[in-house]
């Protein structure tokens, strides 16, 4: 019996070279338990379980514990700030969600130095959080010389 015609279609990923991505059956631990993931879900699972283990619990903590009030006064971030972490980044890295390569970053610094302070200053002063920002997309890659049998045989970047 084939797939429904108003089944949703899956979306497929493509290797560097055009062909079809797959990872073959990828072995997981659930406790002590080894297991085999063989489906796109199971496999996605148990990356996502290798990358982002589950917060630790908070049972520790004592229930009338007395907290400082937090801290809202911030330094004032300086354009020097700003143009060391922009020298920091690696130019050839894939892009975040706003689509801007680290590259055009990189070398344009001097044209975008003066908007990202102004930009950082409002965003700190006015204690605003662009929600945006709290995005990011994790690539699954394979270790180099690592077959991709088992889920701790992959990175995240």
């Amino acid at each position: 019996m084939g797939p429904s015609s108003n089944a949703a279609p899956r979306p497929v990923s493509l290797a560097s070279d055009g062909r079809k991505a797959c990872i073959s059956s990828l072995k997981h631990k659930i406790g002590d338990k080894e297991v085999t993931a063989n489906d796109n879900e199971g496999k996605s699972n148990a990356l996502a379980k290798t990358f982002f283990p589950p917060k630790p619990a908070w049972n520790n903590v004592e229930v009338r514990t007395k907290y400082l009030q937090p801290c809202h006064a911030h330094n004032k971030i300086t354009s020097e700030q700003i143009w060391k972490q922009l020298r920091r980044l690696k130019p050839y890295k894939a892009p975040g969600p706003d689509g801007i390569p680290n590259i055009v970053l990189t070398k344009c610094t001097n044209i975008l130095l003066d908007r990202l302070f102004y930009i950082y200053t409002a965003i700190l002063e006015g204690n605003l959080q662009y929600k945006p920002w709290k995005t990011f997309t994790t690539v699954v890659l394979r270790k180099p010389g690592k077959l991709d049998t088992t889920s701790q045989n992959y990175i995240g970047q």
